[in-house]
């Protein structure tokens, strides 16, 4: 076999986080009322959806810090109609968190991909994901058994794609570069991180979306059963 070692991005690629957040948001506008300013869910999901990647964006770039992304998103998406203080803010950001961490939805295949490939090499996260919610939500989804470690942006201080994460990675996990692979669904992070450490990538990019960057990932995959062709 010409790799050992995966490093696996956690959301949207193994659990499906953008189902999870979209079925506590909607919890979310239930209990804290939120239709007394949006009245559908449907525009609050997406004033938040703008806000909340917008705040991704940046805090993967390291523009803004972690604290800043969990204050700013509830904080931004109802500041035109109440004068939400931080302490609100926040406490809305870590109920919402907490309720997420405990969603169980994967994405489709998961469980064959992973009962494939762990007898066959060693399985590692990475992740940008917040320490106080990635192991919960490993955990709940069933996951954890499938990984030797899990290696957070928060325990090094560096979001991907920045090239101190993958290094870390690969000192803890003993491997090299030529040895392992990072699969993963975003471009930037994911894909172009690892490119740039020189770790070959495999996109899974179900939506089938344009690379329009000209990126040329070592290989893309529709579903994560694809993965069964290339490893």
């Amino acid at each position: 076999m010409k790799y050992t070692t995966i490093f696996f991005d956690l959301d949207d690629t193994l659990i499906d986080t953008a189902l999870n957040s979209k079925q506590v948001l909607e919890e979310v506008y239930t209990d804290y009322m939120i239709n007394k300013y949006y009245p559908n869910f449907s525009d609050f999901f997406q004033k938040y959806q703008s806000i909340n990647l917008h705040l991704w964006d940046q805090y993967e770039q390291n523009l803004i810090s972690k604290e800043e992304l969990k204050k700013g998103r509830f904080q931004q998406a109802l500041r035109d109609f109440t004068s939400i203080t931080t302490e609100q803010s926040l406490e809305m950001n870590n109920d919402f968190m907490g309720r997420v961490s405990n969603k169980k939805n994967i994405i489709e295949g998961v469980e064959g991909i992973l009962e494939y490939l762990q007898p066959k090499y060693c399985l590692y996260i990475i992740s940008n994901g917040f320490l106080e919610v990635q192991d919960k939500k490993i955990k709940n989804a069933g996951l954890d058994s499938y990984f030797k470690d899990v290696f957070l942006s928060d325990h090094v201080g560096k979001n991907k794609p920045h090239p101190l994460i993958f290094n870390y990675a690969l000192k803890e996990a003993n491997t090299t570069t030529k040895d392992c692979i990072m699969i993963g669904d975003n471009i930037n992070t994911d894909i172009i991180g690892a490119k740039n450490s020189g770790i070959d990538q495999i996109w899974f990019n179900p939506k089938d979306i344009a690379d329009t960057n000209s990126i040329a990932p070592t290989y893309t995959v529709k579903t994560l059963h694809d993965i069964k062709s290339i490893l």
